[in-house]
This record gives C-alpha cells, structure tokens and sequence, in this order.
C-alpha cells in the first residue's frame, strides 16, 4: 500500500512539474482543429496540449487521466505491428490492427482486451475498445478506443487512466466528449 501511495504522488509530482513546461492551454466549449479534421466540444477546466500533431487534453495531468485524439493517413506504417489498416476495413477488423499496434508496445505488460463491440461515432459505424494493461511500473491502467475509418483516413478517440480512482470518476467525461466529435470535412 505504501509503495502504491509513494507511485501515486510521484506521478502527481511528475504530472504537476510537466504541466508547468508544456504548453497547456486551458479549454472548455467547442474546438476544432484543422490539421486533424475534427470538431469536438472539450470539457471545461480540463487542459489541452498545444500540438496539430494530435488532440491531447488531460484534467489532472497526463499519468492520471488523458484522452487523446488522433487522425492518420490508412497508409501510416503504426509504431509497434507490422499489421497495417486499409481502405473499407470493417471497424472490428481495423479494431484488430490497433489493438495489435497497442499490445506490442514494449513498455506495457499483460495486455488484456475486455471488451469489442460496433458502436457509432460521428455518424459512423466503429468499434468500441475496452482494455486494461499494466505499465512499466505495474500500474493497473485501463482505457477505451474509439477508432474508425473514413476514406483514407483513420481517426481514434482514446481514453486512459490508472484503473483504481481515475478511469471511473472520468469515463462520464470521456463519452461525452466522444458523442460531441463530429469530422469537420467529410470524404
């Protein structure tokens, strides 16, 4: 129990100090960003990292809870599969890729996928992810992947945090932000 409280507030400690280097933005209310084509309504109080790369927004720092929002071209090599996406996949079969992409990662051990289901974001049909793993640290985490195709485009909607305490007091958040997201120019 001590060594868990001492890993807690190393993280908070860590988290508090990077958000003081980054570029956080508060937010709250609607956001779009055009380099990922995405329009969605952020929760308010809650920070955004400054980035077109990706949409990354976090309440208490990115170690205790993050959603993170992201758009690649299907033709993208991803990080840690040689699983590749292509154009009219089904979403449980790009549910596949990524899931293979997540579970490859070295920094993360006893990958366990709970739940895949077809659900619809932004009109779309895609998959809906529950999964849990531990990091480098044994932390129990678990996370949610929204992800779905358009044209030639992926786009994923992903929420993280440690299981105990944080993954429930945010998942409400979470959905919400997921039924705002809507694409700001359709293919």
């Amino acid at each position: 129990m001590m060594k868990s409280m001492k890993r807690l507030l190393a993280a908070i400690f860590i988290a508090v100090a990077l958000t003081g280097c980054a570029p956080w933005i508060r937010t709250g209310g609607p956001f779009t960003s055009q380099a990922r084509n995405v329009t969605v309504d952020l929760p308010e109080g809650w920070m955004r990292l400054n980035t077109d790369d990706y949409i990354l927004i976090t309440r208490d720092g990115e170690l205790l809870q993050s959603v993170l929002i992201e758009a690649f071209h299907v033709d993208e090599t991803l990080k840690h599969t040689k699983k590749k996406l292509r154009r009219g996949m089904l979403p449980l079969e790009a549910s596949e890729v990524i899931m293979d992409n997540i579970s490859s990662n070295n920094e993360i051990t006893s990958f366990e996928v709970k739940e895949n289901r077809s659900a619809k974001v932004a009109g779309r049909q895609c998959f809906r992810a529950l999964f849990t793993y531990r990091d480098r640290e044994g932390l129990k985490i678990k996370s949610v992947y929204y992800g779905f195709l358009d044209g030639e485009w992926f786009y994923g909607i992903h929420y993280t945090a440690p299981q105990r305490h944080y993954f429930d007091r945010d998942i409400k958040t979470f959905e919400k932000i997921v039924a705002s997201l809507r694409l700001a120019k359709t293919s």
